[in-house]
Formats: structure tokens, C-alpha cells, sequence
């Protein structure tokens, strides 16, 4: 969930395929003003104006519209949202007060120490400041700076520091500026400072601004009147300062991900329009950074955790319900097992007062890839959807419903996503950002988090005394969603967000005290390490004969207070199933005392033939009580492959696979052992309407799509998947159709995926400097089909070499390397062993140059990132391959490994330093074995110490290619 690259997520943003374009776009926004000189007009608006129907940021899709339209003052007011993100701009028309006209941001900090500076002792020479003899500032005559103390600092925050992220901080054309900052301690013990927000040297036009939290200051990062460069944007900015540390940390948005996502949560009057709102205008907001933009966006060691922290103080010094929104997440390799995982569920049991909403990742539409710390057991993770409003008014597609969106993440071996809600909004961006519409499980999570600060506003006010209760408070969200037509529960969860229903739950269980238990559900998982909170069966294989799948479920909010009543108190539940496949084995289980209670299901094998998707779920509900609310869910999936065997020459065909919008058919194929070529083809009939086929891996990650448009005499798409591309396992293909129509009917597609075994043998092939390339090999077609192969090739492609380093105490490794004689490119494929992954929040991969400015400026969304660089013509650049992780929690053992795969490609165009055969076979029949040969005369580049060639043997299959790694002996 990159970031969930936010989920990288993060950062979270994703441009969506389809005939519709889906990428941040608009308008250049106009200035906006500052903090101190903004009306408060807000405070006026009548309730009526601020619920105008404003379906770029759809709060009628979840009834939150209505819901304040009745109770105007249940708009968040009385509530803390936290954002946790890349830096929330605080300057930014609609977040600059709440719907009372109060400050809007009540405080900002900034724990990824993208702004961390040290100040040093300077001195004053009439106008001007000095530090250490040289000029650095001037214009001090005009500002009011009176040290008490008469003691001057100065620090500076060099622009090339942000080479790697946004560059140009002031809009100016250039990425070289300094802008200086002055820090005085105006009274005792308060400390005051001026930035140099131009970067012109002089401060004489800046203000005096205090740390942020106690008026509201801002400086601007800006273009100078005297520059060139005439261009009126600005990047808003606040400070906090550190006397005992002699830092102060210059904190600003240098991304636009994070005041997005404020502004659906809780924005007011959005662009200076009256009425056009987030889902909570009333609620504050505190901003805290924890993501670094000059290394894409990604957490760095601790920075999640610090902010949790933060957020944890807050709601104590505060005495107001904080609700946190982190957009983020990365590929969740164990769900749920993570370090960061488990500390949150940790952090959330002790502080039940806190709610935690996750976005669930951009990883869809396959099964099982929710992201972490999505996966956390407690927080509320979130699924995007696409309101038919937001669909029509956005994007010009006329749509009947809501959809869940085709790259929201999925469940399997976790019960998740909890509930869905729309992710797709125009919002608050910084000035210097030109669009502002972004999609993404980023822009659900945010609109959650608004729909829980409106439900503890509500309640707060309705129920004085009521006490925010995070579980309760999901537990309402799931109970009281609307199922999204022809979803699953890994599709949607719960549902779509329904705020005044799960008020109505709230208030209920407020006033009888009956609502439901916590519980934490463990199975055992065979597609996983571990275990998870559902049974996911994906391989076919699941529990027959007799055969059981065993839940464990245990309460963990009864009292344990060493009392009778505790050691001996009773529980027991009656087990319901959602399906005819899936059956409780018990009608009712219990538990007496402490310990958890077990429940035993069975799969009806006489109703899994047919392939594809099972998913139900047993309710558990308190015995003796009607059965209204359920107190528990056993999620259970199974997965029936289509096979591919001798007995269908390897091949499958799915015919009249129903198409329309928001309907996802999803068909799984198991990979014969052995195969070396896969080719998957799309059809539609002629008059039908275009379809989409996205190809899922047995991980979940989608690794390839396919696009069919018909024509007249319809139309047909094939892709050949072969090579690193070609997995094991189960494969998912799910079959939908894009949003560039109108056209909601129902049509149909074709989806055939036929393998192509082969049994290579190599015969001592070698290649060296001296001899060249020879050797031979065998291939053996074992389908039972006639296999045209065409021509068959090798070559020398290059060479490579596998380290594997142990990192001890740190959270950084670097490689140096320089472009060898010979050398085109180089690829470096790093990847982590799954525990190892779990000890990270996030991970960066870089190439850079020695000035530090990025070749290669990419992430980990799982376990594994590739980084290449191409070599200019007699390269003499030293690179350096860097890996940065963002360990969870530094405080915890963190010895990992980390497995680098470099390669080394000779230049593609020179036939010189390849090896290249060719042999022409048309064709190889079952079971034949063919022998090939090869033997190269010229000789080939020598090798540095410790690598080896490699290669590829290639053959035509008809239209397409197979590929097949070469490794080397010497």
C-alpha cells in the first residue's frame, strides 16, 4: 500500500488506465491569503450554505450532508484531527478556520526532519548579521528584533538539500537558493525567528513569527520582487523552536499529498467556495509530518512512531477526541505481523480514546496485497469507492451506483478492508500545485476520518459525558455500511460509509450499554507465514473430508480484575453462515472464565466445483439476545483454480464472462510446474463493449493488463508473459470494463490463457573471454499440442554477480560503482527476506550522483525494488546505490539482510560484445526433445573479479516470445 507510496503512498496517488483520463489535473490556483488577514465569514454561514451539493467531494454518497443539515453543529466541531502525511500547507484557503471561524490548524511538527535545523551564535553589526566574520542577513533595522538577552542565531535551510523532491522552494527558476533564519529570545524563555522567505538576503520585508501552535504564524517561501522569474506562487511555512537544542525545524508542505487529504477530512469553504466542505468543517486539525519528499515521500526511522506519540499526547493534553488519518502504506509481506502492526494494535489497546483511520493501498483489484500498517488489527482501514455523482460530474460518465475503485486493495488473509468510502475528490492543495483532483485509497481513509469526527461531535453533544471508544466506533462504521452491488466482502468490507446509520448504533448502544465486544481472531493461513485474521484457501486445496478450519476468537475488553465474577463469567454465541458452502461445525459455542473460544467451520465440497471466488463469513451472535448485531465475523475465502493439464492441451477457455460497469469477474488459472511461457488472450464479440483483463500473480500483485476495444468484426488482445515476468502458483485475471462509456449494459468477453511446459536442460554452457560463447542445451516440449517454436537464439547479454550484506546497526547501506568498459546499463534488484521486510515502515532506493541529485529515486512497495541507471558514452561518473529504511521502531533488534541482484548490460546495438546463434526449428511435437548447439568464435569482454555472464535462449511462439534465463558456468 507504496505508500499506502502513501499507502508510496504512499504516497497513495494513482492515474488510473482507462479511455477516461484519471491524473492530477487543473487549473493553476489563485494566490491565497494569509493566515491573519482571512475573514471569518465562515463563522456566519448558514448550515443551509455550507451543505450545498458539492459532488467533487461527494458527502451525500455517505449521508454526511444530510446528517449535518439536521444537526448543524454535529460537523466535527469538539474533535482533533491529526494528518499524518508529507506536510500539511497551512496557508491554504479551506483550511484556515473551521465552520465557528476558528484556527483551522491548531498546530503543526514536523518528526521526518526534512526541516531540522541547528542555529549557531552570530552577531549583529548595525544592519547586518554576521556569523563567524561573514555576511549572512541584512535588513535587521527595519524588523523589531530585541533579544533580551541581546544574543543573535542563525541557521540556514539550503534549497539543493531538496534536489531530490521539489527543487525550486520559491518559484524562482533556480535550485541553489539559501534562505536564512534568524532566532532571538524575545522575552524569557520564549524565542522568536525570521525567515528569509525570498532568499534575498535581506529580512527587512519578512515578520517576526513564535512557534506555530500558539498564534498561528506562517512566513512564505516566494520568488523575490527583484527576481527574473516572475511567478506568483508560494509555499506556506511555520516554525517550531527548540532552544535546548539549539534547532529549529522550518516545517512546510514540499508535497501536495498531505493537504489534500486535509482538506477532504475536514476542509472549509474549499477554495474560497462558501459551502463547498470536507466531511467535518468543524473539527481542528493538527498537522505532523513524518514523510521525507526529497526520498519520494517515505518515512524515515521512527517518524511513524513519533507521531503516533504525538497524537497520544495530544488527546491527553488536549482533553478533546483526537482521530488520526494516515494515508500511507507500503506492500504488507506477513498482514499483520509487521512491527509496526503489532505496536499500533499495542498503542490502540492502552489508548482506546484514539481512532486510527489507514488507507488500505492502491494494490487492486487482486486478492490479499491490503497494506501496511493497514493491516493493524485495531485501526479502521479503508477501500475507495466511486460515487456515481463524483463518477458523472468528474469524469462525464453517466453511472447508476456507486463502485469500488479497480486499484483499491483487497482482502483474504485479512479480514479488510473495514469499510469503503469515496476516493476520489478535488480538495485543498499547496498554491504551487496545479491539479487538484487525486484518486486513491489516500482519499478514502481521509473521508473516514471526517465521517468519525462528525460521529464523536454528534455524540459528544447528544450524550454529554460520552466517551470516544475506537472499536465502538468501527464497529458502528461495519454495521451499518451499504453493500456495494455485485462486491465481495474483500472487495468492500463492510460497505460504503453510512454516517447517519451508524449514529443511530452509537446513540443505541450509548443509551442500553449494549454494544458489542472487542475481539481478536487468529486462523491459521496456508498461503501465509503464520496466521491471519480470515481463512484464505487460494490454491485450490482446502480442508475436506472431515476436515476442519479452526477460528480463535478472544475478547479483549472483558474486566480482568481477579474478582469470582471475572475467573467464572460466561459467554456464549450462536454461529450463522452467509453461504450454503460454509458451515459452523457447532450451532453455538461459549467459554467460561478467562481464554478465548474456539469455533470449527467446514467447506461443503459438493458445492466448490465450479472455478472461481468463494467468500462468506459466519456471524457470531450473543446467545439469548436477538440477533440483530452480530458480535463477531469469521471471514472465510476460497479460491477454485482453473486447471491447466495434459488433458485440455494446457489450455482454458471462459467464454460469455459478463461485462459492465462495476462488476469485477475474477477466474484463476494454476500455473503448470515447468511452464516457460503463458499466453493470455482477451476477446469481445463484435457490438460489444471494451473490457479490461488485469493478470494477478499468487502474491496478489498485478504484474500485467490487457485492453480490448472492439471493432466491427470484433477484436482480440494477446499477451505473451515469459521470462522474471513468469511465475508459479495460482494466478487471478479479472475481467471488467473501463469508465470511458456511457454504455452500462451488459456485454460479454472471452478469456483464454494457454501454457506452454518445457523442460530445458543445459549441457555445460560457458562462456568466457577466452573462448566466447558454446555449449549446448535441450528442450523438451511436454504438452500434448504441437509447439511452433520458429527460431531459437542465445546470447551474452551481459554479466552479473549476487551479494548478500548484513546490516547490523544501522538503517542505511551504500554500494559505489562506476560504468565498466563495456557497459550500457546496470540493474540493481534488491529485496529483503519477508521477516526483515516487517521490521520497516518504509524503504527508499536511490542511484545518485556525487552532488547527492538522484539517478534513480524510487521505493520498495514490497519486499523487492529495482533501480537501473544508463551509462553515457565513456562514463566516468561515480554513482552510488543507496538503501534507506525507515525501521518501525528502532528500539527493537533490527539485524536484516539485504539481497542485491547487479547486473551488468553490454550495449544492446554492439554485436561485438554479444553472443549471438540462431537455429530455425519449426516446430517441436509432444514429448520431442530437440538438441541445440552453439559456439561463438570472437571473444568476449573480460569480467571484473567476482561476476559471471549471463544470458537469454529465446524462441518464437508464434506471435510471441519465450524467454529463458541463462546462467553461466566458468
Amino acid at each position: 500500500m507504496s505508500r499506502f507510496s502513501l499507502l508510496s503512498v504512499c504516497a497513495l496517488l494513482l492515474a488510473v488506465y482507462a479511455s477516461v483520463t484519471f491524473a492530477q489535473t487543473g487549473a493553476k490556483r489563485r494566490p491565497t491569503l494569509s493566515q491573519d488577514t482571512v475573514a471569518t465569514a465562515t463563522a456566519s454561514t448558514t448550515s443551509m450554505e455550507r451543505q450545498n451539493s458539492w459532488s467533487f467531494l461527494s458527502l451525500g454518497a455517505c449521508g454526511v450532508d444530510e446528517f449535518i443539515k439536521q444537526h448543524p453543529t454535529y460537523d466535527g466541531r469538539g474533535t482533533i484531527v491529526a494528518v499524518l502525511d508529507d506536510g500539511v500547507d497551512p496557508g491554504i484557503e479551506g483550511l484556515l478556520k473551521t465552520s465557528e471561524g476558528k484556527r483551522k490548524i491548531i498546530d503543526v511538527q514536523d518528526f521526518s526532519g526534512t526541516g531540522d535545523l541547528t542555529y549557531q551564535p552570530a552577531e549583529r553589526k548595525g544592519d547586518q548579521l554576521f556569523l563567524g566574520g561573514t555576511h549572512v542577513l541584512s535588513g535587521l533595522d527595519k524588523l523589531a528584533i530585541h533579544p533580551v538577552d541581546g544574543k543573535y542565531y542563525y541557521a540556514v535551510l539550503e534549497e539543493s538539500h531538496f534536489k531530490n523532491g521539489l527543487g525550486d522552494l520559491n518559484f524562482n527558476g533556480g535550485k541553489s537558493d539559501s534562505f536564512g533564519v534568524i532566532v532571538f529570545e524575545d522575552a524569557p524563555d520564549h524565542y522568536a525567528a525570521v525567515v528569509d522567505g525570498d532568499a534575498d538576503g535581506d529580512v527587512s520585508n519578512e515578520s517576526i513569527i513564535s512557534t506555530y501552535k500558539e498564534k498561528g504564524d506562517l512566513f512564505r517561501l516566494r520568488a523575490a520582487a527583484t527576481s527574473t522569474h516572475h511567478d506568483e506562487r508560494f509555499l506556506s511555512g511555520a516554525v517550531n523552536i527548540f532552544p535546548s537544542e539549539h534547532r529549529i525545524n522550518l516545517y512546510f508542505a514540499d508535497g501536495g499529498h498531505g493537504t489534500h487529504v486535509a482538506g477532504i477530512a475536514g476542509g472549509c469553504n474549499i477554495d474560497g467556495q462558501v459551502g463547498f466542505n470536507g466531511v467535518a468543517p468543524g473539527a481542528e486539525m493538527v498537522a505532523l509530518k513524518f514523510a521525507d519528499n526529497t526520498i519520494g515521500g517515505l518515512t524515515v526511522t521512527n517518524s511513524m512512531k513519533r507521531a503516533y506519540e504525538y497524537v497520544v499526547k495530544l488527546a491527553q493534553e488536549s482533553g478533546k477526541p483526537v482521530i488520526a488519518n494516515m494515508s500511507f502504506g507500503v506492500g504488507s509481506e506477513l498482514e499483520g505481523q509487521s512491527v509496526m502492526d503489532q505496536w499500533l494494535d499495542s498503542l490502540l489497546e492502552a489508548h482506546p480514546e484514539v481512532t486510527v483511520c489507514i488507507a488500505a493501498g492502491n494494490e487492486g483489484p487482486g486478492l490479499s496485497n491490503i497494506g501496511l500498517p493497514g493491516t493493524a488489527r485495531s485501526v479502521i482501514t479503508s477501500g475507495a469507492g466511486l460515487p456515481n455523482e463524483t463518477g458523472r460530474d468528474l469524469y462525464g460518465v453517466a453511472m447508476s451506483k456507486t463502485i469500488v475503485w479497480d486499484f483499491s486493495s483487497r482482502g483474504g488473509e485479512l479480514a479488510k478492508p473495514d469499510i469503503v468510502s469515496p476516493g476520489t475528490a478535488i480538495s485543498t492543495v499547496p498554491d504551487y500545485v496545479g491539479g487538484d483532483r487525486y484518486n486513491g485509497t489516500s482519499m478514502a481513509s481521509p473521508y473516514t476520518t471526517g465521517c468519525c469526527a462528525v460521529l464523536v461531535s454528534a455524540m459528544k453533544q447528544a450524550f454529554p459525558g460520552y466517551v470516544p471508544n475506537s472499536a465502538q466506533i468501527k464497529r458502528a462504521l461495519q454495521l451499518s455500511a451499504t453493500h456495494i452491488e455485485n462486491m465481495t466482502i474483500l472487495d468492500e468490507g463492510a460497505g460504503l460509509t453510512n454516517v447517519p446509520k451508524a449514529f443511530e448504533l452509537l446513540s443505541k448502544w450509548q443509551q442500553s450499554g449494549g454494544a458489542p465486544g472487542k475481539y481478536a481472531i487468529r486462523v491459521n493461513v496456508p498461503n501465509a507465514v503464520g496466521s491471519g485474521t480470515a481463512a484464505y484457501y487460494r490454491s485450490g486445496l482446502y480442508p475436506k473430508h472431515g476436515e476442519r478450519t479452526e477460528f480463535t476468537i478472544t475478547p479483549l475488553d472483558e474486566k480482568k480484575d481477579g474478582t469470582r465474577a471475572s475467573r467464572l463469567g460466561f459467554n456464549a454465541f450462536d454461529l450463522v453462515s452467509t453461504a450454503k458452502w460454509l458451515e459452523p461445525v457447532q450451532s453455538s459455542i461459549y467459554k467460561r472464565g478467562d481464554g478465548a473460544l474456539e469455533a470449527s467451520i467446514r467447506y461443503d465440497e459438493s458445492m466448490l466445483n465450479t472455478p472461481g471466488l468463494y467468500a462468506a463469513k459466519i456471524l457470531g451472535y450473543r446467545k439469548g439476545v436477538a440477533r440483530t448485531t452480530p458480535e463477531f465475523e469469521l471471514w472465510n475465502t476460497v479460491v477454485i483454480p482453473n486447471e491447466l493439464t495434459p488433458e485440455n492441451n494446457f489450455t482454458c477457455e471462459v467464454k460469455n464472462i459478463p461485462v459492465h460497469v462495476g462488476y469485477l469477474r475474477r477466474e484463476f488459472f494454476r500455473i503448470p510446474p515447468g511452464t516457460k511461457a503463458v499466453e493470455v488472450s482477451l476477446a469481445v464479440g463484435e457490438g460489444q463493449s471494451s473490457a479490461d483483463a488485469i493478470l494477478v500473480d499468487n502474491d496478489g500483485k498485478t504484474f500485467g493488463r490487457l485492453h480490448v476495444q472492439p471493432k466491427e468484426s470484433g477484436e482480440e488482445k494477446t499477451r505473451w508473459i515469459t521470462g522474471d515476468e513468469l511465475g508459479a502458483g495460482v494466478w487471478e485475471i479479472v475481467v471488467k470494463r473501463g469508465l470511458g462509456s456511457d454504455d452500462e449494459t451488459l456485454s460479454n468477453a472471452t478469456l483464454s490463457v494457454k501454457a506452454f511446459p518445457f523442460d530445458v536442460e543445459p549441457l555445460e554452457l560457458t562462456a568466457s573471454p577466452e573462448h566466447g560463447f558454446e555449449g549446448q542445451f535441450m528442450m523438451t516440449n511436454q504438452s500434448t499440442a504441437v509447439v511452433p517454436v520458429g527460431s531459437v537464439t542465445a546470447t551474452v547479454d551481459g554479466y552479473e554477480r549476487y551479494i548478500d550484506t548484513v546490516i547490523a546497526v544501522s538503517d542505511s547501506f551504500t554500494m559505489p560503482f562506476t560504468a565498466g568498459e563495456n557497459d550500457h546499463a546496470a540493474n540493481f534488484d534488491v529485496s529483503l527476506d519477508r521477516a526483515d521486510y516487517n521490521l520497516f515502515t518504509d524503504i527508499s532506493l536511490q542511484i545518485l550522483r556525487p552532488d547527492s541529485s538522484a539517478v534513480h529515486n524510487g521505493a520498495f512497495d514490497w519486499r523487492d525494488a529495482s533501480a537501473r541507471v544508463l551509462f553515457s558514452a565513456h562514463d566516468t561518473t561515480h554513482y552510488v546505490l543507496k538503501f534507506r529504511g525507515g525501521l518501525a521502531d528502532s528500539d527493537k533488534p533490527h539485524s536484516f539482510t539485504l539481497h542485491i541482484h547487479e547486473t551488468r548490460e553490454f550495449d544492446p546495438m554492439d554485436k561485438d560484445s554479444k553472443a549471438y546463434v540462431a537455429t530455425t526449428v519449426k516446430r517441436l511435437y509432444p514429448g520431442q526433445t530437440e538438441r541445440f548447439s552453439f559456439e561463438r568464435t570472437k571473444t568476449l569482454p573480460a569480467l571484473p573479479q567476482g561476476y559471471h555472464y549471463n544470458g537469454t535462449i529465446s524462441c518464437g511462439l508464434d506471435d510471441g516470445k519465450m524467454e529463458i534465463p541463462i546462467e553461466f558456468s566458468r
